[in-house]
């Protein structure tokens, strides 16, 4: 348990969270960065745009919060109606704020824009409360006091809500009784089950200071470490590398694509079938990964496997598209035509039809050519059809990179068999 002084409610204001249409990532967000300033988090909830409702939880949270955050609803439209209720939670008129008003103005004047007249409610304010710049949109926020509870406004849009957060913060967490910061490591795996990869921390998730807790993802499974201790922070975060080695590929922002890119010394080429570019993309995505991508293939009809990469036609017929042969084949045939020092392929069944007893739907795949050297797996992947294709994909990243720093495991997940050379 992680114990703090001071604490907020988050309150994200707008009908598309309720709804379902729109994710809320400002509150996780903002929990984080309230954390790492020593507050916790004891409530969030999303409410609807109308001003009685936001009354309504506004007044539910003040008196067991220190902080309370308001995202959302500072817009010019009618739908936008933080300002009114706070206005008439405060039990205060709304007046024109000039220099709110002027900021406004000045930031459709930097654009090259007259402000239009509908944009000026957004210059309202309750009597008491205080306006605060907003250096990236025309939504200036509010900060105001309700029962000794710190009431901040914050617009919706993450790029405007977070610099305005970051400016505003110091002034908030001045006035309150904050414990030691709290700050979190996260560390990053793929190719171990989330079952194994709790039972080798389940002691360390049994104490308090650091936190530990698991994550998983369609990035893979992650380990968070919780602490306002930075040694014993790192020093536990490095013993869960330690345990789940080889699986864990990078800390905090890395992804796999990018824990690859510090690894490869040439280029790779890439052979996809049933991924269909998804290899390509997670790379591609990675910045300066223009200096080891080569290039690729999306060979999904066998014409295109022998025309382009080489893969014979008696092959196909012999083995069928969907094996180790032709996995075999599409690698070392992408990286003989593009000249790069590594192969990469795929080539699966991802659904929902296409499976056979010996073959079902999952089955895919990886084959993986370097230094003279041919490895594939065969792997049966489990969830929906872009689920398959996406594990697919980031497991194809995971076995280059394994064989790059010489780890030699036997299994991965979901792996069908063992790996053949």
């Amino acid at each position: 348990m992680i114990l703090v002084s001071a604490n907020v409610s988050i309150l994200t204001i707008g009908d598309e969270l309720i709804l379902g249409d729109r994710i809320d990532t400002n509150g996780p967000w903002l929990s984080r960065a309230m954390l790492s300033c020593g507050i916790k988090t004891v409530e969030r909830r999303c409410v609807s745009d109308g001003i009685e409702n936001i009354v309504e939880a506004l007044q539910a949270v003040v008196g067991k919060s220190d902080v309370c955050i308001l995202t959302g609803g500072l817009g010019p439209t009618e739908d936008d109606r933080t300002r009114k209720a706070l206005a008439k939670a405060l039990g205060e008129p709304l007046v024109e704020d000039e220099k709110a008003l002027a900021s406004i103005e000045n930031w459709f004047s930097n654009a090259g824009l007259n402000m239009p007249s509908p944009n000026s409610v957004q210059a309202l304010r309750p009597v008491s409360a205080t306006w605060i710049e907003n250096k990236h949109g025309t939504a200036p926020g509010l900060i105001a006091s309700i029962e000794n509870c710190i009431v901040l406004c914050l617009p919706g849009p993450p790029s405007e809500l977070m610099p305005m957060f970051e400016s505003v913060k110091s002034q908030v967490t001045e006035q309150l009784d904050c414990a030691a910061p709290m700050h979190t490591v996260e560390l990053h795996a793929w190719g171990i089950a989330e079952s194994i990869a709790g039972e080798k921390i389940k002691d360390l998730m049994q104490v308090d200071d650091p936190s530990v807790s698991i994550l998983m993802g369609s990035a893979g499974i992650t380990a968070r470490v919780t602490s306002s201790d930075e040694q014993k922070r790192n020093a536990v975060a490095k013993e869960i590398e330690c345990r789940w080695s080889p699986w864990v590929f990078g800390f905090e922002n890395e992804t796999l694509s990018s824990s690859l890119g510090k690894l490869v010394d040439g280029s790779i080429a890439i052979a996809e079938s049933c991924t269909a570019g998804l290899v390509g993309d997670l790379i591609a995505s990675t910045p300066g990964s223009s200096a080891w991508l080569s290039g690729g293939w999306i060979t999904y009809s066998d014409a295109l496997k022998c025309s382009q990469l080489g893969v014979g036609k008696a092959l196909l017929e012999e083995f069928g598209a969907v094996s180790s042969e032709v996995a075999k084949a599409m690698c070392e045939g992408a990286a003989k035509i593009s000249g790069a020092t590594i192969g990469l392929s795929t080539t699966g069944i991802a659904g929902p039809s296409g499976g056979t007893e010996l073959k079902p739907v999952g089955t895919v795949f990886i084959g993986c050519t370097f230094n003279g050297e041919t490895q594939v797996r065969a792997f049966r992947f489990t969830g929906n059809r872009n689920e398959i294709r996406m594990r697919a994909a980031n497991t194809a990243l995971q076995m280059v990179r394994l064989l790059l720093v010489g780890e030699e495991s036997d299994r991965m997940c979901w792996q069908h068999g063992g790996t053949e050379r």
